[in-house]
This record gives C-alpha cells, sequence and structure tokens, in this order.
C-alpha cells in the first residue's frame, strides 16, 4: 500500500521526534538524569529490543519478507559508504589519529534504535520484522567494519577472535537468529509469555528515544577540523545516493523508504565505545552523536514525504 506524504509526517515522524524533544527537556529540568539515561539505554539494548526483534521475526511470515537482492544492495551500501568514508578521511588529509573516528562517524548508523523507531512507526510489525533483518545485517557490518578501520589507525593488531566473540554476545544479533529459528520450527509460545514479551517490546520506542533526546541535553557539539564532512556523509550523501540509485534499479516505494531510513540514521551510540575502547577520541565521537542525531531528524522529517510524493 503507497503512504501519503502528509500521513508520514503527522503519523510517523512527528510522534519520534516529539519523544526526542520530550526527553531532551525532561534531562533539562532534570526530571531524568545521566544515571537514568545510561540505565535504560543499557536496559533497551539487552532486554527490550531484543525481545522486540524476537517477537517481530518469530510471529511473521518470514517466506518472501525481503527480497534478496534488496537484502545485498543494502550490504553493499553500507560497504562503499565505509570505503568512502575512508577515501574522504585520507584525501582531507587529517592526522591518523582521528582517521578511524572520522570514518566510524561517517558509517557508522542507529539502525537498532532510531531507524527501528521510525520503520515500526510507518509498517507496524511488517517494520519489526523488516527491519530487524536489517538491523542485524547492519549490526554485523558495523562492528566488522569498525573494529577494521580503527585497529588500522591504532597501531594495534586486528583481533578476529575477540571481534567474533563480541558479535555472537551481541543481544541484537542473538535475538534475530532465535526469533527466526523459532518460527522456521514453528515453535509455539504460551500466549502469557507473548503477552508478557509484547509489553517489554513496546517499552523500546518511547524509553530509547526518551534517552537519545536526554542525552543530546548535556552532548556538546564542538567537532575537530572537517569532522562534519564525515555527519554529511552518513545522513546526506550517503542515503541520497543509494537511495536514488535504487530507484533507479526498481526498487518499491517500501523498500527506498527502509534504504533511506537505515542509511540516514545518525551515527550509533556504539562507535563512541569502540572509540574509547581503542584508545581514540572519545569525546569528539560523542559530539559526533549528538549533531547528526539533530540533522539526520531533520533530513528524515523533510526527505521522507519526498521520497512518498515521487513514488506514489
Amino acid at each position: 500500500m503507497l503512504l501519503e506524504a502528509k500521513s508520514v509526517i503527522m503519523d510517523v515522524a512527528a510522534p519520534v521526534l516529539l519523544m526526542v524533544a520530550a526527553g531532551f527537556f525532561l534531562r533539562r529540568i532534570k526530571l531524568i538524569n545521566d544515571e537514568f539515561i545510561f540505565v535504560s539505554s543499557k536496559f533497551v539494548f539487552k532486554v527490550c529490543m531484543p525481545t522486540l526483534l524476537f517477537l517481530g521475526l518469530y510471529s511473521n511470515n518470514l517466506s518472501g519478507l525481503i527480497r534478496l537482492h534488496f537484502a545485498l544492495y543494502f550490504v553493499l551500501a553500507i560497504l562503499l559508504t565505509f570505503l568512502l568514508a575512508w577515501f574522504l578521511a585520507i584525501r582531507l588529509s587529517l592526522p591518523s589519529s582521528q582517521r578511524g573516528v572520522f570514518v566510524q562517524i561517517a558509517f557508522r548508523g542507529n539502525c537498532g534504535v532510531f531507524s527501528l523507531a521510525l520503520a515500526v512507526n510507518m509498517f507496524g510489525q511488517e517494520g519489526v520484522a523488516i527491519g530487524g533483518v536489517m538491523s542485524g545485517l547492519s549490526v554485523l557490518l558495523f562492528n566488522i567494519l569498525a573494529e577494521i578501520i580503527l585497529t588500522r589507525y591504532s597501531h594495534g593488531s586486528l583481533n578476529v577472535g575477540a571481534m567474533l566473540k563480541n558479535m555472537a554476545k551481541n543481544p541484537l544479533i542473538l535475538a534475530i537468529i532465535f526469533g527466526v529459528l523459532a518460527n522456521l520450527w514453528a515453535l509455539h509460545l504460551p500466549l502469557f509469555m507473548v503477552k508478557t514479551g509484547t509489553l517489554i517490546g513496546n517499552m523500546t520506542l518511547p524509553l530509547a528515544l526518551l534517552c537519545i533526546g536526554g542525552a543530546l541535553a548535556t552532548s556538546g557539539l564542538k567537532l575537530p577540523r572537517f569532522f562534519s564532512f564525515a555527519i554529511l556523509c552518513k545522513v546526506l550523501i550517503s542515503p541520497f545516493l543509494f537511495t536514488f540509485f535504487g530507484f533507479l534499479l526498481g526498487f518499491t516505494q517500501k523498500e527506498l523508504l527502509f534504504l533511506f531510513l537505515f542509511l540516514s540514521a545518525p551515527t550509533a551510540a556504539s562507535a563512541y565505545v569502540s572509540a574509547v575502547s581503542k584508545g581514540d577520541d572519545g569525546k569528539s565521537t560523542a559530539n559526533a552523536i549528538a549533531r547528526s542525531t539533530l540533522i539526520s531528524s531533520v533530513v528524515i522529517v523533510v526527505c521522507v514525504p519526498i521520497i512518498v510524493k515521487l513514488t506514489s
């Protein structure tokens, strides 16, 4: 079913952005604090989001859910964005100590929360299922590519074993795998378990968005020279470029919307953790996350209705 541009703004984007604004306001008036944001974000990542993804994949018909060539195109878009960011980091003559952080800011998106929130608001349970698959693909790629680029410029050695171990323990990846297996095996869960899981999963989006807004209230926006190019690559160049080529390749309206939502996601919070663990510039990464979230929000609100109108 084709969407209407007006409904995208009023029914999809506006509630998400208002929840982010509410988190910002609540942190400003100190009704929530940094500890609440930290604990809640951890709870969302380890409990609520995995439950939401598991049930979304468990309860949907996976046959024909996502076309193979669309999934491959999405993977290719992430890989090419990564290479483009690396090329820019070299062409801009950034110091070696800043290149890994620059590249990570430019390609690693908050797909598991921000993009999924919009997808669920736009497509309901189908958004959870398709978004879950795309989140799983992006999480795998983001972890692998971030490890490669940060290790390259931190003068360390690439620890493949540790990287695979971290991915194997990632709650989102585990939830997606178990959800698919439960669906394929036609596992029957008691109704009370499904209802309880639904209640937990439904906490994901409002709590995550409040945390995003709260984090923005205390984040700085100052960045090193040229780092704005990394944000432009993340929320403008990559989503516009690959959505346009996707249109030329004949992807459906729904596929183009999913593609744009997931490629234009702001820099992921996990980028900060990865940067700090490698001894890189955590402060610049945190500030880039804040700035990219603001810009991404505007870009999505303005551009998604245009995509809807052009493809209707």
